[in-house]
């Protein structure tokens, strides 16, 4: 049995997600009921995930929508800079000494050479192959031998500034390139640039590892294992089964972005306490998926930001940053160096184990389509939206998924 999703109530956080209290009488609800939050099923053609063509339409349509870019707490002080290849296209982001971020292509204007190699913290952004010199917020600022390029303008040859946004612990960059109408670009920057629904569980972060790993998967598919429950008990018998319940979620959508609530069974403590002392605190796991290709899990400890950049229609890196209140970082920092030891890494390695082998027989010939049934909902609101995207370009795409 499985019971639809219920709308947000007056108590909820600012209107997007539901409050502590609602979430814990949902899932207090679903464990008598034996039930799940349950939504409208979904049917992806197989061929979405193996064309060259529909992956192409959808590099021009992640190119052109706004992002995530990083976490604000990727880059805390003046100097400090962290690079992405983002949707194929090399960026940085840096702090400058007023303190904003900027994210700039990461490109020196002499010859192209790239300039921001991994994370660092710098006084200036000098080239390695030629030795031209930038400020922190851009800025031209020396050319060795400047009178060898006598048309060169300093002021016009700064670096190549992406429009960003940094609100509520996240760096959000708009379009790398046009395709949208701006009435749907201004819509997709407001959904990632109003952080009310997980703000408070970001924001007092610091980071304390980065991980970025190349893996065979379609983007899709590795995004996919983070948005249902209905796994747990077959894919994680022995990390995450043994302290959540398999196949229940409560599945909330707020824009093009959802979040998946999975219970810990300590969550059954909270049922002889006043309901002014529920809290979702260390009883859940909050996952945020943000469109198109953000995730944000939460943890006891720890606060996951995961990037999935698709590298073509087979591969995809993932870039996972790793966040922890202050006063418990150096300790999850030194966890983290042994991390395949750690419950999450375990569990993570679980999830990719799948995700190779839905990879794998995508190639099968076996099926036409790829079935999402009901308690998987998040994964067909992921893609209808992009669905939706694609046909606000002008490129044609292979054929839609199919609701049911």
């Amino acid at each position: 049995m499985a019971t639809p999703t219920k709308p947000l109530d007056a108590g909820s956080v600012a209107g997007l997600v539901a409050d502590d209290v609602e979430i814990v009488r949902r899932v207090l609800a679903h464990i008598d009921a034996g039930t799940t939050d349950e939504g409208v099923a979904w049917r992806e053609p197989v061929e979405n995930y193996l064309d060259p063509a529909r992956f192409a339409a959808e590099m021009r349509m992640l190119r052109a929508t706004p992002s995530v870019f990083a976490p604000s707490a990727a880059i805390p002080d003046p100097g400090d800079h962290v690079e992405r290849t983002a949707f194929g296209v090399p960026l940085f982001a840096v702090r400058g000494r007023d303190r904003r971020a900027r994210v700039f292509r990461n490109a020196c204007r002499h010859r192209g050479f790239t300039l921001v190699e991994g994370a660092g913290c710098a006084k200036a952004l000098v080239c390695r192959y030629h030795g031209w010199t930038y400020r922190l917020d851009g800025s031209l600022a020396h050319v060795p031998h400047q009178d060898a390029f006598p048309d060169l303008d300093m002021a016009a040859r700064g670096l190549v500034e992406v429009p960003s946004r940094e609100a509520d612990g996240l760096i959000v960059i708009d379009g790398l390139s046009g395709g949208f109408p701006q009435s749907a670009g201004d819509a997709a920057l407001a959904w990632l640039t109003d952080g009310r629904a997980w703000r408070d569980k970001l924001v007092p972060r610091q980071l304390v590892q980065v991980d970025s790993t190349l893996r065979a998967m379609n983007w899709k598919v590795l995004v996919e294992q983070f948005l249902e429950g209905y796994h747990i008990r077959w894919t994680h018998q022995n990390t995450f089964f043994p302290l959540q319940y398999d196949d229940l979620n409560v599945v909330e959508q707020f824009g093009p972005n959802s979040r998946i609530t999975f219970p810990y069974r300590n969550i059954e403590r909270l049922r002889d306490r006043p309901q002014s002392s529920w809290t979702t605190d260390a009883r859940v796991t909050y996952l945020y998926q943000l469109f198109p290709n953000v995730m944000l899990a939460t943890f006891p400890d720890l606060m996951l930001v995961v990037v999935i950049d698709p590298v073509d229609v087979g591969h995809s890196t993932v870039v996972i940053y790793s966040l922890a209140r202050s006063e418990i970082a150096e300790r999850v920092s030194g966890d983290n160096r042994d991390g395949a030891g750690t419950l999450v890494a375990r569990g993570a390695v679980e999830d990719n184990e799948m995700s190779e082998g839905v990879q794998r027989g995508l190639h099968s010939g076996a099926n036409e389509f790829v079935e999402f049934g009901r308690h998987e909902s998040a994964i067909g609101h992921f893609h209808a939206v992009l669905d939706e995207r694609l046909s606000q370009l002008s490129a044609p795409t292979a054929s839609s998924g199919i609701h049911r």
